[in-house]
C-alpha cells in the first residue's frame, strides 16, 4: 500500500463525517430516459393461458455508466411485460405494477410461471395489475438464433450444430464472446443495474404519483438488490425525493429467497468505522477488482471449468426438447460437446459417489433419459445436490439408488453427528439425492402432481419424496428454460461486478457511485449502539420476504437477519419461490403469488 493511499484513508477516516455534515448539497444530476420503445407481442407462451397478454419491451437507453466501447445492442434494455387481457393498455393506468429482478445467471423467463398467477389472483379481486420481468443489460450479448431454429425445425440438433459445431443458420454463424472482449462488462455494476431499473419504472409510470403503485422485487440475487434499490439516491441530491428508490418503488417491495439489506453491519450508526472501511474498501479493494474486470479478468462467469456462455445454450435446448417432445429419448447429453466446461459440471452434479468424480468408467452422459427426465436430473432436488439450483419438480419414474456424493443420504439423522450437519443440509441437500439405478433402462419423469399420496420409495423402502415436497411443474420449467420472446432462463454473460458491488455497497467499500446508497437503516451496530433495528431491511416501505422452507437462505436466519414476518412456504426449494405451480398438491392457492397480491392490496387499505 502506498503512503499516499494510507494518507487518503486516514484523512477520510478522521474528517469524513465532518465533511459530509458541512459540504454543500450538490445540484441534482439529470436522469436519463429511453428515447426509443419497441414492444413485440409474444403469442406462443403456454404459461400465460388465454387471459394474460405477454410482450417483449425493448428500451433504447444508453447507460451513463457504460463508457467503454461496446456492441450497439448493449444500448438497449428489455423486459417481459405481463398484463390481463381486460386490463388497461398502459402500465401507468394499472392498479399495481410489479417489477422483478432475476437472480444470478438467470433471466426474465424466471417469472413466466409466477407473473400470470399474480395477474389472475389480482383480477379475482377486481384489480388489474402488470408484472414487468426484467432482463439485465448484459443479455444484449446473447444469440437466440439456435433456439428459434430448433423450435422451427422440431429438433435440438439444429441448435447444437449452431452453437457448438459452427454450422450456419440463414447465413449466420454463432460467435461466442471471449473474456478478453468483455472488459466493458466491468462497468455493469450495481449503479448501472439500478439505473436501468429506474429507467423501466419511470417509463412505465412517468408521473411520480403513479409510482405509489409500483412494487420492486427480485428472486435470489434479485432479492438482495431490493435493499440497495430502495436506499438509492439516483440524482445524488438527498433534498429531492421523487428519484429516491423508496419513492420509485412506492407500492412496496418483495425479496424472494433473498434479503433486502441496506446496511447489515449497521455502519451508518458508527461514522468513523464507516469512513475507514469505506475508504479502504473503495480506494484499494474495489479499485483493484474493478480494474481487473475492465481489463477482461473474469468480467463474466466464463472459466475453463464452468462457463455460463457454454452451458447457457445447452440448458435452453434442454428446455426446448423437454417442452416439445417430453417423452422422447434425450440425445442432449450424448451429443453435447465434450469440453471441460461441460464435462466437469456434469460429473460434479451427476456423480453418485466420490469415486465417480475421477472414475474413467463412469460416464455422466450414459444415462438413458427422456427429454423431461434430462431436465429433471439437472434441476430437481431429488437429483441435483446443490441447493441454489434445486427445484421440487417431481422425480424419476423408475428405480433409483441413493447418492453418497457429496454426502450420504440421511446423514443428518445420525445421533450426535446429525445436528452438526443440519446447516450444510440446507446448502447441499442431504436426504433426497438419488440417481437412476439401471443404466440400461429408459427413465421417464413423474411431474410434481404425479407423486403417489404415500410418497415415492426406493426398493429398500427409503422415502425418495412426498407430494408436499414437490411444488413446481416440470412442464412449466421446460417452457421457462426454452424461453419466451427474447428472454430465456439463463444469463449467459452475467456481469460479476454486480456481485462485488453488492458486497462493497453493503459494508466493505461504499465509495464513488456506491455512495448513492444513502437511505440506509438498521443493522447490527445500529442495534448495539442505538437500540435500533437488528435487521437492516428498509423501514417505511411495505416489504414481503419469502424464504423457501427447504432453501439455502435459511442460513441467513442464524444471524437473526431474516425479518420475523417472512413467509416460509413449507417444502419449497430455492427456485420454487418464483417457479411454483398455480395448482398445489395440498389443494391450497400457491402461497407466494397470493402474498404478492396481498402486498399490493393489503386488507383495509384503499388504492
Amino acid at each position: 500500500m502506498t503512503a499516499r493511499a494510507i494518507a487518503v484513508i486516514c484523512a477520510v477516516a478522521l474528517t469524513g463525517s465532518a465533511v459530509a455534515a458541512t459540504a454543500a448539497e450538490p445540484s441534482p444530476v439529470p436522469l436519463g430516459s429511453p428515447d426509443q420503445v419497441v414492444e413485440t407481442p409474444v403469442t406462443d407462451d403456454p404459461l400465460a393461458g388465454n387471459d394474460v397478454l405477454v410482450s417483449t419491451v425493448r428500451l433504447h437507453y444508453p447507460s451513463p455508466y457504460s463508457t467503454m466501447a461496446h456492441p450497439a445492442a448493449c444500448d438497449w434494455i428489455s423486459y417481459l411485460r405481463f398484463r390481463h387481457k381486460d386490463g388497461p393498455a398502459q402500465a401507468k393506468d394499472a392498479d399495481a405494477v410489479y417489477t422483478g429482478q432475476p437472480g444470478t445467471l438467470t433471466g426474465a423467463s424466471t417469472y413466466r410461471a409466477q407473473a400470470p398467477q399474480v395477474i389472475r389472483k389480482a383480477a379475482a379481486r377486481g384489480k388489474h395489475v402488470e408484472y414487468l420481468a426484467l432482463e439485465r443489460r448484459a443479455n444484449c450479448l446473447e444469440d437466440h438464433t439456435g433456439y428459434a431454429a430448433a423450435r422451427r425445425t422440431g429438433t435440438i440438433q439444429t441448435g447444437l450444430d449452431y452453437y457448438y459445431r459452427g454450422k450456419a443458420i440463414d447465413g449466420r454463424t454463432y460467435r461466442r464472446y471471449q473474456p478478453s472482449e468483455l472488459g466493458f462488462l466491468g462497468e455493469y455494476g450495481l449503479a448501472l443495474t439500478l439505473d436501468d431499473w429506474r429507467a423501466v419504472i419511470t417509463h412505465a409510470a412517468p408521473d411520480p404519483a403513479q409510482r405509489r403503485k409500483v412494487l420492486c422485487g427480485g428472486h435470489s440475487l434479485g432479492g438482495y438488490l431490493v435493499g440497495p434499490m430502495l436506499a438509492w439516491d439516483f440524482d445524488k441530491n438527498v433534498s429531492t425525493k421523487d428519484d429516491a428508490g423508496y419513492n420509485l418503488c412506492g407500492g412496496g417491495a418483495f425479496a424472494l429467497e433473498g434479503i433486502a439489506f441496506t446496511d447489515p453491519l449497521g455502519l451508518r450508526s458508527a461514522p468513523l468505522p464507516d469512513s475507514v472501511i469505506s475508504a479502504f474498501g473503495n480506494n484499494i479493494l474495489r479499485a483493484t477488482v474493478n480494474t481487473a474486470f475492465r481489463n477482461g479478468l473474469l468480467p463474466a462467469i466464463d472459466t475453463p471449468v464452468f462457463s455460463a456462455p457454454e452451458l447457457g445454450p445447452l440448458l435452453g435446448l434442454a428446455g426446448e426438447a423437454s417442452a416439445r417432445a417430453p417423452r422422447a429419448e434425450s440425445t442432449l447429453l450424448r451429443d453435447a460437446p465434450r469440453t471441460p466446461s461441460i464435462d466437469l459440471p456434469l460429473r460434479l452434479f451427476l456423480s453418485p459417489r466420490y469415486i465417480d468424480l475421477v472414475n474413467p468408467l463412469y460416464d455422466p452422459r450414459g444415462y438413458r433419459l427422456t427429454n423431461r427426465a434430462a431436465l429433471g436430473i439437472l434441476l430437481d432436488n431429488n437429483a441435483q445436490w446443490l441447493s441454489p439450483l434445486q427445484t421440487g419438480m417431481g422425480a424419476f419414474d423408475g428405480p433409483v439408488k441413493a447418492k453418497t456424493f457429496p454426502a450420504p443420504n440421511d446423514l443428518d439423522r445420525i445421533p450426535f453427528l446429525g445436528p452438526l450437519v443440519r446447516i450444510p443440509q440446507v446448502g447441499i441437500g442431504f436426504g433426497q439425492n438419488y440417481a437412476p439405478a439401471d443404466r440400461n433402462r429408459l427413465y421417464d419423469w413423474l411431474d410434481y402432481d404425479q407423486i403417489p399420496a404415500g410418497g415415492l420409495r426406493t426398493s429398500g423402502g427409503q422415502t425418495v419424496t412426498t407430494p408436499d415436497k414437490e411444488v413446481t411443474s416440470s412442464t412449466d420449467m421446460a417452457e421457462m428454460f426454452a424461453g419466451g420472446g427474447s428472454a430465456d432462463m439463463v444469463e449467459w454473460y452475467f456481469p460479476t461486478r454486480i456481485l462485488s458491488d453488492v458486497v462493497f455497497a453493503l459494508g466493505v467499500g461504499r465509495g464513488a457511485e456506491l455512495e448513492q446508497l444513502k437511505y440506509r437503516s438498521g443493522g447490527i451496530l445500529d442495534f448495539l449502539l442505538r437500540g435500533g433495528q437488528w435487521q437492516s431491511t428498509p423501514t417505511g416501505t411495505r416489504l414481503l420476504t419469502v424464504i423457501a422452507g427447504d432453501g439455502p437462505n435459511q442460513n441467513v436466519g442464524l444471524g437473526g437477519l431474516i425479518p420475523r414476518d417472512a413467509l416460509r412456504p413449507a417444502g419449497y426449494r430455492h427456485f420454487d419461490a418464483v417457479t411454483a405451480a398455480e395448482k398445489q398438491n395440498n389443494g391450497q392457492p400457491e402461497p407466494v403469488s397470493a402474498a404478492l397480491v396481498d402486498l399490493a392490496f393489503p386488507a383495509g387499505a384503499a388504492r
